[in-house]
This record gives structure tokens, sequence and C-alpha cells, in this order.
């Protein structure tokens, strides 16, 4: 399979917002001109995520554990008692050393270290692994599709080790081995600074991808209900909004390009009550066809309407306005807010 097949059955079955992966690999010239990297390596991923290539070398990393993990140098002296004594990640630079001596990295013979978002790949030959950064949902569709035909207790494997570590040097070894495993990672208290609350790694390293990249379309990532229902929830806007907005005392009401209702906060929920549970139902069923009309209209221009009812002895503003992603009219939002009888109003120039 080709970068580009890759990237689109990868948004087909993640969806949109799902962020993609990352090919990694060693190479003797480097894919982009990066700076010297102070401190931790990792900090540099979301560089590459964003779509600016990333290529580590010997030169720009100043951590002496990024260089051995990343496979460039022999382990530094100090190593073993910074683990056990200064981070307290191990009880005796002993226990250090013997983990070292079954997981440590393998030394490459390359210039740099190589990270490429997956769209900005031009191929997948020569690469090390396949890196995602990703919240537990998708997390939970990686394993799946790891576990589809496999039985093995270790096919995905999670084991001490720094996050440079996690990400590269299990896949490394993992390939001088041909073997079978995918890693989950970025466990690692020192490095989880540089990643989102909810972020975890996992590594489809190149000696498995070749078996796995022929059975996404054939596991549970294609039209299963259990996995539509998750699927639905990573591509949500819920994801988008902020946790204060749950409880605010106006009605906040979202839904997709469709008219498909993706959320309602508590005070939304309250109001529409007698309905039943609207999440994933379409808006569009339950208006006159005047208001059908101004919302696809809103959907189409990206504009709003802003207007005021009064139902039940309540006045209310109601404010609707598509919401975007990069310019794209991605559905709408609806608040709605009480007004009071009497409210002040000021002129200030």
């Amino acid at each position: 399979m080709d970068t580009k097949a890759f990237t689109s059955q990868y948004k087909e079955a993640f969806g949109e917002a799902a962020p993609l992966p990352l090919v990694f690999y060693y190479s003797d010239s480097p894919a982009a001109g990066t700076e010297k990297v102070p401190g931790c390596f990792l900090k540099y991923i979301r560089l590459a995520q964003e779509g600016t290539s990333v290529s580590l070398s010997i030169d720009n990393i100043t951590c002496g554990g990024g260089k051995f993990y990343a496979g460039f140098t022999e382990m530094p002296p100090h190593v073993p008692g910074f683990v056990s004594e200064k981070e307290k990640y191990k009880e005796s630079p002993e226990l250090t050393l013997d983990y070292l001596s079954l997981f440590g990295p393998a030394m490459t013979g390359r210039k740099y270290l190589n990270f490429v978002r997956v769209d900005q790949a031009e191929t997948f030959d020569g690469m090390e692994g396949l890196l995602f950064i990703a919240s537990p949902d998708i997390i939970s569709g990686l394993c799946a599709w790891a576990f589809y035909d496999r039985n093995d207790h270790d096919t995905v494997s999670l084991i001490f080790g720094s996050g440079c570590s996690s990400i590269v040097a299990n896949a490394v070894r993992e390939n001088r081995h041909d073997g079978f495993r995918c890693y989950v990672g970025l466990t690692d208290p020192s490095a989880r600074q540089w990643f989102g609350e909810d972020d975890l790694s996992f590594v489809i390293p190149a000696c498995r991808f070749g078996t796995m990249s022929a059975t996404m379309d054939k596991c549970c990532l294609k039209d299963t209900a259990g996995w539509t229902r998750i699927r639905n929830r990573i591509n949500s806007v819920r994801r988008h909004i902020p946790s204060w907005a749950e409880e605010m005392n106006c009605a906040i009401t979202v839904c997709d390009a469709e008219g498909v209702i993706l959320y309602m906060n508590s005070k939304s929920r309250e109001t529409y009550r007698k309905h039943g549970d609207l999440i994933g139902k379409n808006l569009m069923s339950c208006h006159s066809d005047r208001s059908k009309s101004i919302i696809r209209h809103l959907l189409e221009t990206g504009g709003q309407n802003v207007y005021t009812i009064e139902k039940q002895g309540l006045r209310k503003m109601i404010y609707q306005s598509a919401w975007k992603e990069d310019g794209k009219v991605m559905g709408l939002c609806e608040i709605s807010i009480v007004l009071p009888d009497e409210m002040p109003h000021y002129i200030r120039d």
C-alpha cells in the first residue's frame, strides 16, 4: 500500500478529526532542516504532526538519553544512575542496566532520524515505523486492528522506557528481530509534558505494518456498530467544547454540516427534554420549511442569524452561526439566551 492510499483508508476508518500518523525512518540526508533541539527532542513531534518534517541527528539532539535511544550513540555513563537516583523510575542503577540489556536500543549507522506526516511521505519503503499520537478512543481502534489477526498475548505491548525509547527504540528493535508487536507508549512522566493530557503513542513497526495494512478494511474498523459509535465520538464537535460550556446558563446546541446534532449542553438538553435524546438526530426533521431554508443558507454561506422570540412568557435571544475548521463550514452552533424583563442598554463611544 502506498502512502496516499493508506492516508485515504485511515481517514475513512477513523474520520477527518483523527490526527494523521508520522512515518519515521533513518537516512543519510535530512528530510528537513531542523534547528538544535534544547532538551527532549519529543517536543518537536508536534511540528511534524502539523506538517513540518523533522530531521534529528547527533548534532541537533542535545539530550544524551535522546541520542542514545535514537540509536546515534552508546549509552552515556550517567544514564543508569540518572534513571534510578534522579528520576526515580527504577529502584537501582543495576535494575536499569538489567532492563537495558533486554530492551536497549539498536545503534544506527545512518546520520538522520526523520519524522514525516504520512500524507507528506513519498513512500513507506525504508521506514522503521508508523507513529500515532492519539486519544484513548483512537488507541482502542488501533489495538483492535492489531489484535485482528494474532492471538499472542504481547501483540500490543507496553513496556517501561523513556518517551523516545517507547517510540523509536522499540520499533527499531522489533524490526531487527522481524517481530510482530505494536507498542503503546508515552507513559513516561518526563515526556508527557510535551503532549496533550489525553495523548498516548501507538507505534506499528515496519515489520508488522506489511500484514496490518491488508487488514484495516477487514477488521472492526469497517462498518461495525461498535466502532461506528466510537468513530462518531472521535469526530464529534464535543472534543472542541470546553468543559465550562456544559453548565453555562444558556442553551448551546451544535450540529454538523448535514444537520445532525452533535452536542447539547445541560441547558439545551433540559430545554428539549420532552423530545427525548436528540444527539445523533437530524434537526431538519423538527423545523418548518422556512427554518430549513434558513439553515441551508447558513450552511452554504457560513453566515449568522440573530433574532429574539417570546415563548411561554420568556423572552429569548437566538444566535445561530456557522462553525468552521480551517475555513470550511462544518455545521451550525445555536446559542439561546433568556433575556430579563428589563435589561440595561449602554452606549459607549
